[in-house]
């Protein structure tokens, strides 16, 4: 069975630095930990440009955010028509093939056929439970990742 916990909500948003800084005010009062390092990322899944920065928090839950930057792509008209919005909560899985197998065997929906992944982290795959399916939030489930410094890297023991 796989280890399984909620690791993260992740925010679209238009300005990744800009809404870095409004976060960094924001946690710098409400949970000055969470400021103390942050991971950044970018890369191409399913012909999606995106840059990305997590709060890192280890063994709590951390805040998101992510900017997407291909102009003419489906994440960027999702932005235009609902704005800057929670994009998706995320639960980290020691095995997401598995996980992702045990979601459909008990019926529920999965939004892509096969798991992907960033073409710059091709271990870290990923999927999805529709967001019409529970009130309007997509909910990812990801193969977990760990720090090292400020990138994310598999955990030792889990499937690649």
């Amino acid at each position: 069975m796989p280890e399984l916990r909620f690791d993260h909500v992740s925010f679209m948003v238009r300005d990744l630095d800009a809404s870095v800084e409004k976060w960094k005010k924001i946690l710098g009062i409400l949970d000055p930990k969470q400021c103390e390092q942050i991971s950044y990322g970018g890369g191409t899944e399913g012909g999606e440009e995106m840059r990305w920065a997590t709060f890192v928090n280890p063994g709590h839950t951390v805040i998101q955010l992510f900017q997407p930057m291909s102009p003419d792509g489906y994440l960027m008209k999702v932005l235009n028509k609902k704005g800057e919005h929670i994009h998706h909560i995320a639960f980290l899985s020691s095995d997401v093939d598995e996980t992702v197998d045990d979601l459909r065997e008990a019926g529920f929906p999965i939004v892509q056929e096969e798991n992907t992944a960033p073409d710059t982290l091709p271990w870290l795959k990923w999927n999805f439970i529709p967001p019409d399916f529970v009130g309007g939030t997509l909910i990812e489930v990801a193969q977990r990742y760990a720090n090292e410094g400020d990138k994310w890297v598999p955990v030792p023991g889990d499937p690649q």
